[in-house]
């Protein structure tokens, strides 16, 4: 017989002291660390939460978050939550992958007293800083008050990000996100730092890389020290920091709907070490980039203000963004290169179809379609709302259920190749003009079947949740004309 051979490549002892039962739930963020007393003198290590009525919820050793009356604790952990208030805003059922999410709080804040920076030893000439979230990694002795300064961005990155429609969806290695600081913009571009950037998450190697000179700290006299507020916009750093923070949506969702999203969080206005997320904020955020995208692309500096502002977003003089149908079907390759890509993957296994980065994409492209998906981003979630969250939730489960499946195939297919090698070397079988031969009475492996043969339904597999059933080019115009009239500027959409 002949066949065809494809190549194919302690929850416990807390409840005992305090009188309560746990309450199971996804972990929140994990904001302080600290020893609790109760009324009786009894104490336990566990993490602050925040206050839910006149509770305070706590995270235990185990992972287990509880709530436990306020009235239970010693005055002084009474103090320290009066001095460091903190909204906990319980996830939902604990069948639900997902946290119950109602729109953003009044505000999101970070207290300040929660930046605890600690120095560590690092290897040769090497400077190591953690805090609740992050370890920093640093060739300059910043020290710890200059570095609690700075880290004061990403903690509170964190903070808005754990309150998101997302939330965090990252596990990083060894408890801890990573990031490097560069002394100079040349040492940051040597270790891999795109040009013209002031920061940028490398998800292969998980780690946050930024220039030092461009958060506007310098070297002194007496010491590194950080410059005026005015020198550093930390707007770069709060996009990376997302994918950072988001990093399990990389390889489940499009580019367009990753940058979209980090584009949408950037644009959170930030004021006061507050993130300012009321829905006029957040629009005005929006607003704000339309504007200040325009004055950048000027030959000479121009900065609007009052009535040619509102004459500038009612004009024909607002840059152009892409059409809204053509990026929501938009494929990482498209993105990347502006071309479609082959339909049929070359070789399913071992590969999920290429990997293009957004820096790889020509120049004049960029800029417009960055807007784009950012200003979809901000329809789903500002415009439509619960449902509009809902549909990107659904969007992402439905392309993780396609990426198990893959994984799944793979593993099969791993164990068909391992099972026709061993039958290849049964007697009588053999592979003669690409066929192989063998006895009547063997029986050769079948090999698995394919899942898809397009690797762009991994990330585009679940669109039609976004859709809502609906054609691309029918959801899009509805977005566009949403977003004239929430925004009250002329956007104007192109389909080249």
């Amino acid at each position: 017989m002949k066949m065809r051979f494809s190549q194919l490549l302690l929850a416990t002892l807390f409840c005992a002291i305090l009188g309560r039962g746990p309450a199971q739930a996804a972990s929140p963020p994990n904001y302080h660390v600290r020893e609790w007393t109760n009324t009786e003198g009894k104490t336990l290590t566990a993490e602050y939460l925040g206050t839910q009525g006149a509770n305070v919820v706590l995270k235990l050793p185990n992972g287990t978050i509880t709530p436990v009356p306020l009235a239970k604790f010693s005055p002084a952990d009474n103090t320290f939550v009066k001095q460091n208030p903190l909204d906990y805003h319980a996830p939902g059922p604990v069948h639900s992958p997902w946290p119950a999410w109602s729109g953003w709080p009044s505000e999101v804040q970070f207290p300040m007293s929660f930046v605890d920076v600690r120095e560590t030893p690092g290897e040769a000439g090497e400077f190591v800083y953690t805090t609740a979230h992050f370890r920093f990694r640093t060739d300059v002795n910043l020290g710890g008050t200059l570095m609690k300064d700075l880290a004061k961005v990403f903690e509170l990155t964190y903070c808005l990000q754990s309150k998101s429609p997302f939330g965090i969806l990252a596990t990083p290695a060894g408890g801890l996100f990573e990031a490097r600081l560069f002394g100079t913009l040349q040492q940051y571009k040597a270790a891999g730092g795109p040009a013209m950037t002031a920061g940028v998450y490398k998800p292969k190697e998980k780690v946050f890389l930024a220039p030092l000179d461009l958060m506007g700290v310098q070297p002194g006299p007496s010491g590194w020290r950080k410059g005026s507020q005015a020198d550093y916009d930390p707007s770069t750093v709060v996009h990376e920091l997302t994918h950072m923070l988001t990093n399990d949506m990389l390889d489940n969702l499009p580019v367009w709907v990753n940058e979209g999203y980090a584009e949408y969080i950037r644009c959170i206005p930030l004021e006061s070490a507050s993130f300012k997320v009321a829905k006029d904020k957040i629009k005005q955020g929006v607003v704000d980039r339309i504007v200040s995208d325009y004055e950048a692309s000027q030959r000479h500096k121009v900065k609007l203000k009052g009535a040619e502002r509102k004459d500038f977003l009612k004009g024909d003089r607002v840059p152009f963004v892409t059409d809204v149908a053509k990026v929501l079907q938009m494929t990482d390759v498209e993105w990347a290169t502006g071309r479609a890509p082959r339909a049929v993957a070359d070789g399913m296994p071992g590969s999920r179809g290429p990997t293009i980065s957004a820096s790889s994409m020509p120049d004049t492209r960029l800029p417009q379609l960055y807007r784009t998906a950012h200003l979809i981003v901000y329809y789903f979630i500002q415009i439509e709302g619960d449902k509009g969250v809902a549909k990107l939730r659904q969007f992402l489960d439905k392309n993780r259920l396609l990426l198990a499946q893959y994984h799944q195939y793979v593993a099969d297919y791993s164990t068909y190749e391992d099972r026709m090698k061993a039958f290849m070397l049964l007697p009588g079988v053999k592979l003669t003009g690409g066929r192989i031969q063998y006895p009547a009475n063997l029986v050769p492996p079948k090999a698995p079947e394919a899942p898809f043969t397009d690797p762009n339904q991994l990330k585009s597999g679940g669109l039609d949740a976004l859709l809502g059933g609906e054609s691309a080019q029918v959801v899009g115009k509805r977005i566009e004309a949403a977003l004239r009239q929430n925004l009250e500027v002329n956007l104007r959409f192109v389909s080249n």
